[in-house]
Order: C-alpha cells, then sequence, then structure tokens
C-alpha cells in the first residue's frame, strides 16, 4: 500500500514574481530573491522546476495525479528540503541499481494486482520520445531524488514502531466482512404538532435572546469596475498563450473524452494546450480585463485620497459625477452577514470594521465580474429588538428545535424497538417495514472496499459496532440513520495470517512516513519564515 502523507503546517501560497508583471505602485524590476535550501522561490524558471519535479514525483508513487494546488506545494517544498537534509547527512547519490529496483515500485507502472507492469512502463518511456513536456532527463532526476528520499525516511521516520494491538485493530478494521442494514427516517416527512403557548415563546426568546440582537453595521455603497468594460482590443500571441498555459497547466484539466487515450500517462507528460487553447485564451483575457479594472479602481482610490475628500460630501458626489462612476447604495448590514446577492463581502468583514467618517473608502476589492472600492455612509448602533418585533422569527426557531429534539427522540426510541426486533434474524427488517423506514441491505464487504452506495457516515458507526447492534441515530442530510450489524466476520488476527505482517508493515511504514514529513514540514515552515515579507503593523 502507497501512503503519502501530508502534514498540515499552514504554509502561505507561494508567489513566483516576473520582473516583466505588474508589480503595482513603487514596485521595480530588479531581480527577486527567497532562497530556500539552495533554490531561489522568487525565480521563475526554478520554482516551476520544483513543483514540476514535485508533480512528477507524486505522479510516479501514486499512479495518478494526486496532489493539486497547496498540497502539490507542500509537497514539492518537502522534496526540496529533504534533499537538503540528505546533503547535510552526506546520504550518497543513487545508483543505476537502486534506480531500477525503485521502479517496479511504483504504482504509476503497476497492474491492478500492484505488480510492476512492463508494458505500462513502455508507454510512459515512449510518451517521453514523443515531444513530451517531461524529458528523460527530468525523469532520471526525480527518480533519483527519490530514492535518495526513500533512504532519508528510515533515517528520519525511525523504524515506525507499531504494537500488536494497534497491528490486529488495524487487520480487524481493514478485512472484517460486514453485512449491514441501513433504515432511514425521512426528516422532512417528520412533521410533530408543536404549538408552544405565549409563556414558553417568552421563555425561549429570554433564553436566546443574542440570537435576535441586531449588531453595529455599517451604511455603504460601493463602485464597481466590472472587467468586461476592459476587455483589451488586441488578442495575446501564441508564445503568450502558450507560457501561461505552461505555468497554470493545473487550471486548465482536459475534457475526459479529450484525454481519454492518455489515461495512462502524467498530466506533464502529454501536451494537452491545443484541446484547451480556447480556454486558456478566455482565461488570459479576463486576467488581463481584470488587472486593468484594477488598475482603474485604485486610480479612483488614490483620487480620493489625494483630493481630501470628506464622506458624503458635496465635493465628493461632483467628483463621482465627474468620473461616470455613480455609487450602487446597499441596505445596511452586519460585517459577517452580508447580502445574499453579495456574497463576495463576506471575506471582507475585517476591511468593513475598518471603515469610518474619517476613513470612508476601501481599497479596491476583488468581486466576482471585477473590482470594487467600498463608500461608507453612515454607521448604525447595535440594539435589541423588542419580543413583539421578531415574535415570528422565534415562533419558527422554537419550533425547528422542538422538531429536532423530538426527532432524535423518534430515533432514540426506534433504536431500543429495532434493536430488541433484531434478536430474530428477520426482526429488523419487519420492524423497519412496520414503522414505514426505508431499509437498504449491503452484503459482504469490508471498510477498505465499501459499497458505493453506503453513506460515510453509516461506514463511521460500524467503528463502534458488533454483530447483532444498532447503530444510535446518525444525521444525513434530510435524514436520520440507523445502521443494523446483521454479521461481522473477523479475520484472523494472529500473526498466522499472512495479512498480519503485510499489515504491520504498512502501518510501520506510515507511522515512519508521518514522522519525517512532520519533521521535514517543520523545516519548511522555519525556512519559508526567514524570507516571508514583513506583516503590517
Amino acid at each position: 500500500m502507497f501512503f503519502l502523507v501530508l502534514i498540515a503546517v499552514g504554509l502561505p501560497m507561494i508567489v513566483i514574481y516576473s520582473s516583466s508583471g505588474g508589480g503595482g505602485p513603487g514596485s521595480d524590476t530588479k531581480v527577486l530573491e527567497r532562497p530556500f535550501f539552495g533554490v531561489n522561490l522568487a525565480s521563475q524558471e526554478q520554482a516551476s522546476r520544483v513543483f514540476s519535479d514535485g508533480e512528477l514525483s507524486a505522479y510516479l508513487r501514486a499512479g495518478y495525479s494526486a496532489l493539486q494546488g497547496g498540497q502539490l506545494q507542500q509537497y514539492s517544498l518537502q522534496r526540496v528540503a529533504g534533499l537538503a537534509l540528505a546533503d547535510e547527512l552526506h546520504l550518497p547519490a543513487a545508483s543505476a541499481a537502486e534506480v531500477a529496483k525503485y521502479v517496479p515500485t511504483l504504482r504509476a507502472f503497476q497492474n491492478q494486482e500492484g505488480q510492476f507492469d512492463q508494458s505500462t512502463y513502455t508507454r510512459f518511456a515512449d510518451s517521453l520520445k514523443a515531444g513530451s513536456p517531461v524529458t528523460t532527463a527530468d525523469v532520471n532526476r526525480v527518480l533519483r531524488d527519490d530514492v535518495r528520499l526513500t533512504a532519508l525516511t528510515k533515517i528520519v521516520g525511525g523504524p515506525g514502531y507499531v504494537l500488536p494491538p494497534e497491528v490486529r485493530m488495524q487487520l480487524s478494521r481493514a478485512d472484517s466482512v460486514w453485512t449491514v442494514q441501513v433504515a432511514s427516517l425521512d426528516y422532512t416527512a417528520f412533521n410533530p404538532t408543536i404549538n408552544p403557548s405565549e409563556e414558553t415563546l417568552r421563555k425561549f426568546h429570554e433564553e436566546y435572546a443574542f440570537r435576535y440582537d441586531v449588531p453595529a453595521r455599517p451604511r455603504l455603497s460601493y463602485i464597481e469596475f466590472k472587467a468586461s468594460e476592459f476587455v483589451p482590443p488586441g488578442a495575446p500571441s501564441e508564445a503568450e498563450l502558450r507560457a501561461y498555459y505552461n505555468n497554470n497547466i493545473a487550471s486548465f484539466p482536459v475534457p475526459a473524452e479529450a484525454g481519454k487515450s492518455d489515461a495512462t500517462l502524467p498530466a506533464t507528460a502529454t501536451d494537452h494546450f491545443p484541446k484547451v487553447r480556447e480556454q486558456v485564451e478566455a482565461a488570459m483575457r479576463n486576467l488581463t480585463s481584470r488587472r486593468i479594472a484594477s488598475q482603474a479602481a485604485n486610480e479612483l482610490a488614490a483620487a480620493l485620497f489625494d483630493r481630501k475628500l470628506a464622506a458624503n460630501s458635496p465635493e465628493l458626489a461632483a467628483f463621482l459625477t465627474n468620473s461616470g462612476r455613480a455609487p450602487v447604495a446597499l441596505p445596511p448590514f452586519p460585517p459577517d452577514l452580508p447580502p445574499a446577492d453579495k456574497p463576495w463581502l463576506a471575506s471582507q468583514a475585517e476591511t468593513l470594521s475598518r471603515l469610518s467618517r474619517e476613513r470612508f473608502f476601501s481599497d479596491p476589492l476583488p468581486t466576482p465580474d471585477g473590482v470594487a472600492v467600498l463608500l461608507w455612509q453612515e454607521s448604525l448602533p447595535a440594539y435589541k429588538p423588542l419580543y413583539t418585533d421578531v415574535r415570528e422569527r422565534v415562533m419558527a426557531d422554537y419550533r425547528e428545535n422542538e422538531k429536532r429534539r423530538l426527532f432524535i427522540e423518534r430515533g432514540n426510541t426506534l433504536k431500543a424497538e429495532l434493536q430488541a426486533a433484531a434478536k430474530t434474524p428477520s426482526g429488523f427488517a419487519e420492524k423497519a417495514a412496520a414503522e414505514k423506514l426505508e431499509v437498504k441491505s449491503h452484503a459482504n464487504f469490508t471498510l477498505r472496499q465499501p459499497p458505493q452506495d453506503l453513506p460515510q457516515p453509516a461506514l463511521a458507526t460500524l467503528v463502534r459496532l458488533e454483530s447483532g447492534q444498532v447503530s444510535d441515530l446518525v444525521g444525513l442530510g434530510d435524514k436520520g440513520i440507523l445502521v443494523y450489524v446483521q454479521e461481522k466476520k473477523v479475520p484472523d488476527l494472529t500473526p498466522t495470517n499472512p495479512r498480519y505482517a503485510e499489515v504491520q508493515t504498512q502501518l510501520m511504514a506510515f507511522i515512519a512516513s508521518n514522522n519525517e514529513n512532520s519533521y521535514l514540514g517543520e523545516l519548511v515552515e522555519k525556512e519559508l519564515k526567514k524570507t516571508a515579507p514583513a506583516e503590517s503593523p
């Protein structure tokens, strides 16, 4: 079994700067430096190689493009940190014999039974000769590096000690054969009569008065610069399109049919650019339009600052009129609860909280259609509405709370009744049918290969259940489910079972890999902090 362990250390996304790109006000064209274990992450060429190597390594080890975005970045950076540590520990470079021994262990070159498949390996090798962006030298470099990193795991990760009870527990979880029945109780069809008295409602309102408090909220308007207003007249050149695609391959997945014949090859082994050229051009045009719109919004914000205009003043109104930009009013709203048609404001709570009479306009903010500048008009104070003003909301909340409580109570009652009925072979199904519950059966499966239509919450309950037991009610969307273990066949949990040694080895490898990745994750985090941009006060 292949384990790829990634430790979440909250790494920031690495931005690759180019001297030709617009860096905003005050930017210059000097070569930027962001050293990272001998690699300059500010260099587009070096950073691209780091992440391309990481993508190829992950593909070869998993057998498919297993990592994307932040996970791919973290894995790639940990490879660099690991190789630097290997140099420090004087681990030798991988020999040709070691690489040859390593290749058959890679999932990319194995069949469904986990055996090395020569034909798959040959197809991959042939693809490298057919104009693939990935070269033979790239593959050889990644393989040599990964062999060294495998050797490093044995040193940094340690032996990965596991105790016999841990092996038995994992073997039982992985290889037990289950037959279960899942009964569903429909929440939407559950409609108990709930008619609270006025006294009950008032008591509920007093207990949960905080739900109905109206927080302080600003009254705002906004000026939007839509990208569609700033579409450049000329189209990007083929070279520009190609360069943009090469730097953002993961953003342009190939349509299923178009990439069907290349399914056995890594994403970087086949040139899919012609198949997604239209999407690349559209994305590049949109990016350029947004950049121009952002520049226009920045110019407006700069003009508001330079002219020292006051909030809500006639001079401000005249300036905006002359600029041809009419503000659009927004209804007052709490910073963390924007209008339903303006969801992009949900991530701007901190920005909204800083707006005031003294600082009445925001920096340009991204919107789904472009960029916007917010204008403050007034700040409305928080207040507690009277019970009579929110009575309808109180009634709705009380009924929903009570319905949920009664639904759980109904589930507990059903569990007890179904558990009692399950003493006979057909008792569970008969009782469920009598209660008009929908029942589905799933026979002879393991947790390693569960039925596709068995919900994940149902699987999670099995860890705590034995044969003949019924689970507690588990929420699943608009339903509640009760899981009955009709049969659980536990495998041989002694070392005489060949799977015992296999599971033990897997656990040891997992723990060792986890130890290594924890250590490398810390190295990456510390190294990035050395060159991280200073935080604004």
